[in-house]
């Protein structure tokens, strides 16, 4: 079962260092950022994971600054105001409502799958969004529009976690080892996806030269 974790470790570590050599694109700078909390909660949890105490709480401030991060590099993407706004003020929003639940009524003390749900939900709309603003110079283009990926990645993924994360908390208590294993494998699998199309895109930064 390590092996699906630490696998998709060496794949985060990989994508953040092919990030590091792309910072002059206006997008890449926050995936870079978004890359780097990931590996440092990941790293805390897996140190508070091993003296038994609650790492769940790590993952209710990184839902957090994981929408927002998201949120900025999709909004990037997107031309009209009034959504660019919508988008702005919706990480304002979700923060507020995220920690008031997680911490107004010990949410924090279990895995956040609501959280998680609604962020995806968020998430999934601002890729449909984004979608629809993508305008690559010919057809044959769109597999090489770095947005393309950049939004196919985060909308597979969460459309993944909005299926599993918000029955997970119910599998815990129904069987807890049996859901640690399922999850495990298909929260590596998914994040595999992730970080393969995020690749994709930096790549597509470079060889395009497209700079938003």
């Amino acid at each position: 079962m390590n092996a699906w974790i630490y696998g998709y470790y060496v794949m985060l570590l990989l994508c953040f260092a092919i990030s590091l050599f792309h910072l002059q694109y206006t997008q890449v700078k926050p995936l870079a950022v978004l890359l780097a909390v990931s590996i440092l909660s990941e790293v805390v949890v897996e140190l508070i994971g091993k003296r038994g105490d609650r790492f769940f709480i790590v993952y209710h401030f990184f839902v957090v600054l994981e929408y927002s991060l998201i949120t900025i590099i999709l909004r990037s993407g997107i031309k009209d105001e009034r959504w660019r706004l919508l988008m702005w003020i919706s990480i304002f929003v979700f923060g507020a409502v995220s920690l008031v639940y997680s911490f107004g009524f010990n949410g924090w003390r279990y895995f956040p799958g609501i959280n998680i749900t609604i962020e995806s939900f968020l998430v999934i709309c601002w890729c449909l969004l984004s979608f629809f603003s993508i305008t690559p110079n010919s057809e044959a283009s769109i597999f090489r529009h770095p947005d393309f990926w950049l939004t196919l990645a985060f909308f597979f993924y969460f459309a993944g976690s909005m299926c599993v994360n918000g029955f997970y908390n119910l599998l815990l208590a129904s069987d807890a080892r049996s859901a640690k294993q399922l999850f495990a494998i298909l929260n590596s699998l998914s994040n595999y996806l992730l970080y393969i199309m995020l690749i994709k895109s930096i790549i597509c930064f470079r060889s395009n030269r497209i700079s938003s």
